[in-house]
């Protein structure tokens, strides 16, 4: 006889053991009660069990929902008593797992610290293990935080398509790690916060959550409104609530499969979205630091020009300077208050963060932070604007000890760049492109640093220097190889021809000659650099395109003498 339906094999008896429903009397007088309920029941052993499946029902006739999972439950603890060993799960960081023996196993312990009864404590060398097992309801995620947050080694043993055997219960939790999964691991638990791979993402599929986790949440607030994160403070969900900076929604603590500590909402509630998370963090980090340190410094671009630049024929006072991060302590200039979300009278919009003095609002500083989609635009206001960029969780660290845009995470708009300060050409060394055409004809252009652009070989016979240009190479060398016509300087005019042509093919681009068939000019005329070709004829569109864009460069010419320009 076969059945679907999940029968009560198994009671206690009055010792408070389980039973088989055959090793006791048949009917009322049993003496057997329900694991679950503690209802008295009835054993219904008397007919052939092959023809109606031997076990036990409730004398008040309606049947416990939770009498099979209890029964379960304690068979799976029994096992664990008697066997004193468990097959621990499949590691995180690849390793299999393995045979766990016990010197002793407590079951249903009531641990004062996090309030918790765990199904079963293991105790093994100095350390213990929690193992809690699964019918229907899993570790919450509430619980799970308070594991953690406790240092609790800990594992889950779903019991799930295990059979109401002792036999087989005993030899499913000793001898398989299928079914089952690390709470807390302290193979991979070893870090109290920290990052997975990548800038800020856990790059794994956590099925206790059913989602994908994008950023390793390490901030959130507790239940006083503290700012707390797990990188510096002791976060106990065992003595503390937290809740979401972005939607206010409470959070627990779980690991990362690097074994990083992190903030993640309960189950019932929805994640929010990560932009929303850094933006409304950043701007905690920021608010907390201005009040909790003496100090608030933040890092300004300074531009610090060419100290040649009045003897240098190349001097481009845009471009012959180098950047350096100089900080500023606002409190040292008399920035005394920060105020979030702040409105200018004529600004449209609440401004993330203003720095200010006591006694007006007319030096104040706005910050604005960037987070992607969440970003507030303060660009249309005259103060000056700190602009932060904050894509992953690592921004938000760099804000708790970092000076304010250190390392290149912001724009600082309408702050003065030019600075006094000189320093020496080799220290800027920008590059500027420089064409060179040589007595064969042949010709090169390159970006050359600065202090190499006095450099030349002797073959050469012509160059162009582009000061300032913003052309592309392909302008560049047009204008250029135009310039060398102008002059009649012999070289290959092939890219300046109407008759030449750019074939792309699958990986490259080639110019060709469309005239090699009837008039016996190169198929490729870049691979034989012919010069004075009797064909030539000039691209009037390429010509106008290129007086278009070059009517802002600076460039300058020299020439060389071609005799004594040879090798």
């Amino acid at each position: 006889m076969s059945s679907s339906k999940t029968y009560l094999t198994w009671a206690l008896n009055q010792d408070g053991d389980l039973v088989h429903v055959d090793k006791v009397p048949n009917g009322n007088e049993c003496g057997c009660v329900c694991p679950h309920c503690k209802s008295a029941l009835c054993a219904k052993n008397g007919g052939d069990k092959d023809i109606k499946v031997h076990h036990f029902a409730h004398l008040s006739g309606v049947d416990c929902v939770g009498a099979v999972e209890s029964a379960l439950h304690k068979m799976a603890k029994d096992a664990l008593l008697e066997a004193k060993c468990v097959y621990l799960p499949n590691r995180f960081d690849g390793r299999q797992g393995e045979q766990l023996h016990f010197y002793r196993v407590e079951v249903e312990y009531y641990d004062k610290d996090t309030r918790l009864r765990p199904d079963s404590i293991g105790y093994y060398d100095e350390k213990c293990l929690w193992i809690e097992f699964k019918r229907t309801h899993a570790v919450d995620s509430k619980k799970r935080g308070k594991i953690i947050s406790a240092h609790i080694d800990c594992i889950e043993i779903d019991l799930n398509g295990c059979p109401l055997d002792p036999i087989e219960v005993k030899k499913f939790i000793t001898s398989s790690a299928e079914s089952r999964k690390w709470i807390r691991d302290i193979s991979v638990s070893n870090r109290k916060a920290g990052h997975s791979s990548g800038p800020g993402y856990c790059n794994r599929y956590d099925d206790h959550y059913g989602d994908y986790r994008h950023v390793n949440r390490t901030f959130a607030k507790d239940e006083k409104g503290q700012l707390v994160n797990l990188i510096h403070d002791d976060a106990n969900m065992n003595e503390h609530l937290y809740f979401c900076l972005a939607c206010g929604k409470e959070l627990t603590i779980d690991i990362g499969n690097d074994g990083s500590y992190l903030f993640t909402h309960i189950e019932e509630q929805p994640h929010c979205e990560d932009d929303m998370y850094l933006h409304e963090a950043a701007k905690e980090i920021i608010y907390a630091r201005f009040y909790d340190s003496d100090e608030f410094v933040i890092s300004v671009p300074q531009h610090h020009s060419c100290r040649d630049g009045s003897s240098c024929a190349f001097y481009n006072k845009a471009e012959c300077v180098k950047e350096f991060q100089i900080p500023y302590d606002l409190k040292k200039y008399g920035y005394v208050e920060c105020i979030k979300e702040y409105k200018f009278l004529n600004a449209k919009h609440k401004c993330d963060l203003v720095i200010k003095r006591a006694d007006s609002f007319d030096q104040a500083i706005i910050l604005s932070i960037d987070a992607g989609s969440c970003h507030v635009e303060a660009t249309s206001l005259d103060n000056r604007i700190i602009e932060l960029e904050v894509y992953d969780e690592d921004s938000l660290i760099g804000l708790l000890d970092e000076p304010i845009g250190y390392g290149g995470n912001a724009s600082f708009l309408n702050f003065k760049k030019n600075n006094i300060a000189t320093v020496v050409h080799e220290e800027i060394d920008r590059d500027i492109s420089k064409f060179q055409l040589f007595s064969s004809g042949k010709y090169h252009l390159d970006k050359v640093p600065c202090t190499q652009i006095n450099n030349k070989k002797r073959s050469t016979i012509y160059e162009i220097i582009f000061s300032n240009s913003t052309m592309n190479v392909y302008e560049a060398k047009y204008y250029a190889l135009l310039m060398c016509y102008k002059k009649k300087r012999k070289a290959c005019f092939c890219e300046l021809c109407f008759f030449c042509v750019e074939v792309t093919g699958y990986e490259m681009t080639e110019t060709i000659c469309k005239r090699y068939r009837t008039k016996g000019t190169p198929h490729y005329p870049m691979q034989t650099m012919p010069v004075d070709c009797p064909h030539f004829s000039l691209n009037s569109a390429l010509v106008s395109n290129i007086k278009m864009v070059s009517k802002d460069i600076v460039v300058i010419e020299r020439d060389f003498d071609p005799i004594n320009s040879k090798n």
